[in-house]
This record gives structure tokens, C-alpha cells and sequence, in this order.
């Protein structure tokens, strides 16, 4: 019995030992989560680049696309044309310089995004307007012949704009439809053949928007005037917002600016470009028109400033890079081209045939 009860005050001991010996936890140290008040009062940090040279600022009008032009490799492009109340697809193959009209589709009256994946691959998606549903064709020739492969989109009903359409690979999609307030994406991930739309996700506001994946994105818009005192004058911003997880929004940045995005597009997760420029309908505002360049996924931008001389159409005036170096601008009537990220910009017109 005896030793029993010597075992038993061993057990206890041991154990006892063990409690005694065990490291008292540390005080958890105070975690800041970042919230969306706290992002708002970010300044995007910006550098002033150099000025841009645009050779052959402006030229007469020639048939080129009015929009919708999406290039997918140095020399294949595509684009819409209008006329008549009609619409129809061009093509080029000399990167922009020469382009002619695409007889495999037929003329369609309300076209809303075209999106080319290779110079064979591409989709053209429709909206539902008067009566017709929306609708989806797909060419797997070039633009030579056009299979419809879905109707009746999701999401694509009433006055709602498709403001981003793209086929980031074979199978997986992407529609951005907004309105005034909201935005849903449509998503696919079988060629087009089905459809998914997400939940109403709420807008920061007016302004553009681009998406590198079916989940990330990126949106630019005028933000609300501020002042530091009750005597200045509120500054007008640009603020930039980031997208991740396919649903939400969060503030990256303010610019101080008075220049309103007009166009917005990332050639890769880290090479972006943002087109501001003047609203002419307020001449007090600062005036001109600026290129905005991203190196490092949005972090530090810098800016540079076209020559006064470029005069193109505003109101039509759009931008697409598909490389970090190469990309395009074009109005209504001419296109430009830049091999250097933008610095230098040539119009490309049409060669005398010697």
C-alpha cells in the first residue's frame, strides 16, 4: 500500500512538474487590418515621366474600325465599322496600317464586344435589343464562317452596358455588364456554351474598367472633390481601384487630378495603362491629355503628357496594349502605333503601292 502511494505522488509530481515548466503564452501583438476608410486617404505614388512625341499627329479620315478593335499579335487585328445602322467587322494583317472588311459576318445591327484569342478564334457577342435576344458566335477560321453557340445571355436584358468582354483562353470567359449603380459578371467556362452571373456587386462610381482574369480586375474613375482647409478649393482625383476575388472592390490609390479616365488596360499583371484626359465640357478644369504607366501591378505610376498638337476624335478615342511595349490608339478615323510602351507614338497610314 505503501508504495502505491509513493507512485501515485510520483504521477502527481510529473505532471505537476510539466505545468510548471510550460511557457506562459505571449500577449498576441496588435494586428491593423486594412479597411476601406484607411485605403481612401492612400496617395497612388506617381512619377512625372517624359513627354510623349506623336509622329503625324492627325491625317484625313479612312476606313478603318470604329471600335472594338482587339489585336492579337503584332500583325492580325479586328474591329467593328458602322453604317447605315449596321455594323460590321473589319480585319487587318498588317498591324493596323491597311484593313478591309471581314465578308464571313453578316452586318448586325446591335453588336456589343468582340473579343479574338488567336488570328483563327474569336467570339462576337450580341445584346438583346428590340425584341431579338442576345446571342454569342463563335469562328474557328479566321472571321471566314460564324456558328452561333449560346442566346438568351444572362444579365443581358434592358439598357445595361457590356463594358468588358473577353476569352481569356479556349474555355474561360468573361462579361462585365453595368449599370448605373451596379456590376455583374457572366462568366463561362466551357467556350461559351453556358453562362453564370454573379451577384449584384456594387460601383465605386463612373469610370473604366478592365479585368486581367475572370476574378481580377481593375477600375479608374473621378473621385469626390476635397480640401485641407475651409479657404482652398476642393482638388479634384482619379481614384483606382483593385479587384481580386471576383466580387469586391478595394480602393489602391488616389490621383490628384482633374483629368478624367477615358480608357484603361493591363498587358500583364504588372503592366498597366491608364488614358486621362480633359473634360471639355468644363474649361476651367485642368486641360490636356496624359498616358499613365504601371510597371509593378499598380503600385508607382508615371505620367506622361501628350504634345498639345494631338488633336484626334475624344469622344471615340480608345487604347489596347498587347505587350508591355506594343499597343495602339485609335479615334474614329486613324490609328496609332507605339513599339515603346507608349513614349512614341506613329500614325499608321497606308503605303503607296510603287
Amino acid at each position: 500500500m505503501m508504495n502505491n502511494k509513493k507512485l501515485v505522488i510520483l504521477i502527481i509530481f510529473v505532471l505537476c512538474a510539466g505545468c510548471f515548466h510550460e511557457k506562459a503564452p505571449t500577449p498576441s501583438p496588435h494586428i491593423t487590418r486594412s479597411t476601406v476608410k484607411e485605403k481612401r486617404n492612400a496617395v497612388l505614388s506617381m512619377v512625372q515621366g517624359d513627354n510623349i512625341q506623336v509622329q503625324d499627329e492627325s491625317a484625313p479620315k479612312r476606313n478603318i474600325p470604329t471600335k472594338g478593335i482587339t489585336f492579337v499579335d503584332e500583325l492580325h487585328g479586328y474591329g467593328f465599322t458602322s453604317g447605315n445602322g449596321e455594323t460590321t467587322l473589319m480585319q487587318t494583317g498588317d498591324g493596323g496600317i491597311t484593313w478591309k472588311v471581314q465578308k464571313g459576318l453578316a452586318p448586325l445591327t446591335a453588336p456589343s464586344s468582340l473579343s479574338f484569342l488567336d488570328y483563327r478564334t474569336g467570339w462576337v457577342l450580341t445584346k438583346e435589343t428590340n425584341g431579338q435576344k442576345s446571342e454569342l458566335r463563335l469562328t474557328a477560321d479566321g472571321g471566314q464562317t460564324w456558328e452561333v453557340i449560346a442566346q438568351d445571355l444572362p444579365g443581358l436584358e434592358g439598357k445595361n452596358e457590356v463594358a468588358f468582354f473577353r476569352f481569356f483562353n479556349r474555355q474561360t470567359g468573361l462579361i462585365a455588364v453595368r449599370s448605373d449603380k451596379d456590376l455583374i459578371l457572366i462568366r463561362t467556362q466551357d467556350g461559351g456554351i453556358t453562362w453564370l452571373a454573379s451577384n449584384r456587386i456594387p460601383m465605386p462610381g463612373a469610370g473604366v474598367i478592365t479585368f486581367l482574369s475572370s476574378k481580377e480586375g481593375w477600375f479608374m474613375g473621378a473621385g469626390a472633390s476635397s480640401s485641407s482647409g475651409s479657404n482652398e478649393k476642393g482638388k479634384e482625383t482619379v481614384v483606382l481601384y483593385h479587384m481580386t476575388d471576383g466580387g469586391t472592390w478595394e480602393e489602391a490609390g488616389k490621383i490628384a487630378t482633374s483629368l478624367m479616365p477615358q480608357a484603361l488596360t493591363f498587358a500583364d499583371a504588372s503592366h498597366g495603362f491608364a488614358l486621362l484626359q480633359s473634360n471639355r465640357q468644363n474649361p476651367e478644369q485642368e486641360q490636356g491629355r496624359q498616358l499613365l504607366r504601371t510597371s509593378d501591378g499598380g503600385k508607382t505610376w508615371s505620367q506622361h503628357t501628350f504634345p498639345t498638337a494631338f488633336q484626334p476624335l475624344d469622344a471615340s478615342l480608345q487604347l489596347s496594349f498587347l505587350t508591355s511595349s506594343s499597343g495602339w490608339l485609335w479615334d474614329a478615323r486613324n490609328v496609332w502605333k507605339t513599339k515603346d510602351g507608349g513614349l512614341n507614338w506613329k500614325l499608321l497610314l497606308p503605303q503607296a503601292v510603287k
